[in-house]
């Protein structure tokens, strides 16, 4: 592949959005010979090398319709069988089990459009076009989508010499968790989404006898309303649910303490714990633009400036429930959605 072919597409994160983006682009008649996709390793982004281990909040039916909606994923023309395909459909799943699926379609689509592995650092545009910089080269298109993902965010509000931090990614991967932790340990963990309960379940299952949970919000439940779900995105689903209604919302293990996330609790009760946990949310990995800052997005339309786009948990999009309640779209079936809904404008949005 020469580097100074112009290309009319390039996206750039192989996880579960960038994928759905190409895919997408395929299905709407785009050559795959106008398309670049560019990703260090092609291993389904974090989705598929952090968080395998995690217990999805996702029914195995939206997994397995995000595979097979995509007509260009090939999933309907696959030459083996993955234990996904056999699962309850309205049941829920390890992710690993997931990322085996979507491997399969990373490997087919790599065979079809042209790749390349690299980190890419910094854009621009010159000469009307986008100039891609890459650690290891530059590339040149019309449009681009970044799927880049984001990094878990720690507040930072802990005493380091009195209390060290586990990575979320760690405290997510209960065989990694384990090494972490000491018979002794006293751990707090900051936050009240799916995460964070996960991580109070993976420690206490993990002998840790003392658990402080801070909390912003009161804990929320999805809820199947039929037409649609309250706290979609927000709201305990699954296992999970199930095992905070028994554990924490009814009754109160007695090795957790909660604690609103007051300045007060904070300074009286932090100090106690040897270890500290952030399930509070993500900040966007993105690469430097020349006059563009990239971490500003329109969560409508996924437009960051003329001819840049952005997609999945880097760019979620907002969407409004009937009651009003607004929230960011996050889940591999709804990028999948939200991408359908907005490429008809990318196609128009040009430099």
């Amino acid at each position: 592949m020469s580097k100074a072919k112009k290309y009319e597409w390039a996206i750039i994160g192989a996880g579960p959005a960038g994928m759905a983006t190409l895919g997408i682009l395929l299905d709407n008649n785009v050559k795959a010979s106008d398309i670049l996709w560019i990703d260090p390793f092609f291993k389904v982004g974090d989705f598929g090398e952090k968080w395998g281990e995690v217990s999805s909040n996702t029914t195995v039916e939206l997994f397995l319709r995000f595979l097979s909606d995509i007509k260009s994923f090939n999933y309907v023309k696959r030459d083996q069988e993955f234990a996904l395909d056999s699962f309850d459909r309205q049941g829920f799943t390890r992710l690993n089990e997931v990322t085996k699926s979507l491997q399969w379609v990373t490997n087919d689509l790599l065979g079809r459009v042209d790749h390349n592995q690299d980190m890419i650092s910094d854009l621009k545009v010159f000469n009307g076009v986008w100039n891609i910089g890459g650690e290891s080269d530059d590339y040149i298109a019309k449009k681009v989508i970044l799927a880049t993902g984001a990094l878990p965010k720690s507040l930072n509000i802990h005493n380091f010499e009195v209390t060290k931090e586990i990575d979320l990614s760690i405290a997510l991967t209960p065989s990694k968790l384990k090494q972490e932790l000491e018979s002794d340990d006293k751990v707090a963990v900051f936050g009240s989404s799916h995460s964070a309960m996960i991580i109070i379940r993976n420690l206490l299952e993990a002998g840790v006898n003392d658990v402080a949970n801070f909390y912003l919000e009161p804990l929320k439940y999805a809820v199947n309303m039929g037409d649609y779900t309250l706290y979609d995105n927000s709201g305990l689903k699954g296992e999970t649910a199930k095992w905070v209604r028994k554990n924490v919302s009814q009754n109160l293990d007695n090795r957790i303490k909660r604690y609103s996330s007051t300045q007060e609790h904070i300074n009286n009760h932090l100090h106690k714990y040897n270890k500290v946990i952030y399930a509070t949310g993500f900040q966007q990995r993105v690469p430097s633009a020349e006059g563009v800052d990239v971490r500003q997005y329109d969560p409508t339309t996924g437009i960051i400036a003329p001819g840049l786009f952005g997609v999945g948990i880097g760019f979620p999009q907002k969407v409004t429930d009937p009651n009003g309640n607004v929230e960011l779209n996050v889940g591999l079936f709804k990028f999948m959605k939200d991408i359908n809904r907005m490429l008809p404008l990318w196609m128009r949005y040009d430099i």
